[in-house]
């Protein structure tokens, strides 16, 4: 039971060390989904070793499931943020047409 307790607070720690908040690169190209390929195989690894009798195998087995979900699941986000960037691109460039285009002389009247 001790040597489970110590396992997962191992885990734990190394996941936390690994998440940290590092705002410089926080928005870099594929940043997120090694990210969340780390935190996978980490918390693969942690519950397929906690699940299975052979430790290392389950363990082994474990990262690399749950690496590759963790990199799924962060490549999906960062498709995500770049759709909304593009999308909140569109929106402030219509704006700044349409207030180009009020900046102007309003047009004669006719009558």
């Amino acid at each position: 039971m001790l040597k489970k307790l110590i396992t997962v607070s191992l885990a734990a720690s190394m996941l936390a060390a690994i998440t940290g908040c590092d705002s410089t690169t926080a928005g870099a190209p594929g940043n997120t989904t090694m990210q969340s390929a780390a935190v996978g195989g980490l918390g693969g690894a942690a519950v397929g070793a906690l699940a299975s009798k052979n430790h290392g195998k389950g363990a082994l087995i474990g990262a690399g499931v749950g690496t590759l979900g963790g990199a799924l699941v962060g490549s999906q986000m960062e498709n995500n943020r770049n759709k909304a960037a593009m999308q909140q691109q569109q929106v402030q460039g219509a704006y700044n047409a349409g207030y180009q285009d009020a900046k102007g002389a309003p047009p004669p009247r006719s009558y």
